[in-house]
């Protein structure tokens, strides 16, 4: 049986660059109404400390639903 589970959910996180306000911690707080950002970057970048190692099977990234963002999308992100 699979077993979903936000491993992420309140880890330490940083990012390549902060835009506005829009800090790395906004990805996991487990509110999908918040958001993180980066400045427009080539390679812009997310690292979240797991706090051990673990095998991972499936990242999923879900994109902010404001059509004035969408970063994710040009930049061709998603689930991996």
């Amino acid at each position: 049986m699979l077993v979903t589970v936000n491993v992420a959910l309140q880890r330490p996180a940083v990012q390549s660059s902060t835009y506005y306000n829009f800090v790395a911690s906004l990805a996991v707080d487990g509110d999908l109404s918040t958001i993180s950002c980066t400045l427009l970057a080539a390679q812009p970048w997310l690292s979240i400390d797991l706090g051990t190692p673990m095998n991972v099977g499936r990242v999923c990234v879900t994109n902010d639903k404001n059509p004035n963002y969408g970063k994710l999308r040009q930049a061709g992100g998603g689930v991996v």
